[in-house]
C-alpha cells in the first residue's frame, strides 16, 4: 500500500479555509434559524387571525410561506455543502485536489463552491 499523497493544499491554506466554512456554517445556521422562526410566525399569526380573502385577495400568506419555505430550503442545501466541504477539509487528504485531472482546485474555488471535486477547467468542459 503506497503512503497518501500530500495534500494539494497547504497547512495553512487548510486552516484558513476550515476558518471561512465554519464562519460561513455559523451564518448559514443563524439563517436558517431565522427563516424557521419567521415561519412559525406567520404559522402562529394564521391561527390566531382566520383566513379572510376579502382583505387578502392575491394570497399574500401563502406566498409569504412558500417564499420563506424556499428560502430556508436553499439555505440547507448551502449548509450541507458546507458541511460535507468541512469535514473534507478536515478528514480528506485530497480534500483541493480535482477528482478529474488531479491538479490542485484552488482555495478561492474551494471557498466559493465549497463541495466542488474539480478544478475551474475540468468543471468548465
Amino acid at each position: 500500500m503506497s503512503p497518501p499523497s500530500p495534500s494539494p493544499l497547504g497547512e495553512d491554506e487548510r486552516s484558513r479555509l476550515r476558518a471561512q466554512l465554519a464562519g460561513e456554517q455559523h451564518r448559514l445556521r443563524g439563517q436558517l434559524a431565522g427563516l424557521e422562526r419567521t415561519f412559525e410566525d406567520l404559522v402562529a399569526a394564521a391561527d390566531v387571525e382566520p383566513a379572510d380573502d376579502e382583505h387578502d385577495p392575491d394570497g399574500t400568506t401563502a406566498y409569504e410561506r412558500a417564499q420563506i419555505s424556499s428560502l430556508a430550503r436553499v439555505t440547507r442545501a448551502r449548509l450541507a455543502e458546507v458541511d460535507a466541504a468541512l469535514d473534507a477539509a478536515v478528514h480528506d487528504p485530497a480534500f483541493g485536489e480535482c477528482r478529474t485531472c488531479g491538479t490542485p482546485i484552488g482555495l478561492e474555488r474551494l471557498a466559493a463552491v465549497p463541495g466542488t471535486m474539480r478544478c475551474i477547467r475540468c468543471a468548465a468542459s
